[in-house]
């Protein structure tokens, strides 16, 4: 085979696995967000059960678990902002 088109199959392989690995770490911190949106629940459906709404704000670990979505939020805006990139950049190759 000639070694350009070794080259590009190579190229277009690698290119494939990089956004398949994007995808699975996307999926992978979505599933952390939800994880963490359901603590969240369990723990304002505890307050709002004891009638705690205005104490649990202040509790450490409801803070963590907020700053912890946050982060997720962010890290999912910017592994999608990727995997955008990435398709249209084989758009625009093909």
């Amino acid at each position: 085979m000639d070694k350009t088109v070794l080259n590009k199959l190579k190229n277009h392989a690698m290119g494939l696995a990089s956004a398949t690995l994007v995808r699975v770490e996307l999926a992978t911190e979505e599933s952390r967000l939800k994880t963490k949106f359901q603590a969240l629940g369990q723990k304002l459906y505890g307050a709002v059960q004891d009638d705690l709404l205005k104490a649990i704000k202040d509790d450490p670990s409801v803070v963590e678990i907020i700053g912890g979505i946050e982060e997720s939020q962010k890290k999912i805006a910017e592994l999608e902002k990727k995997l955008s990139k990435e398709s249209a950049g084989k758009s625009e190759k093909a």
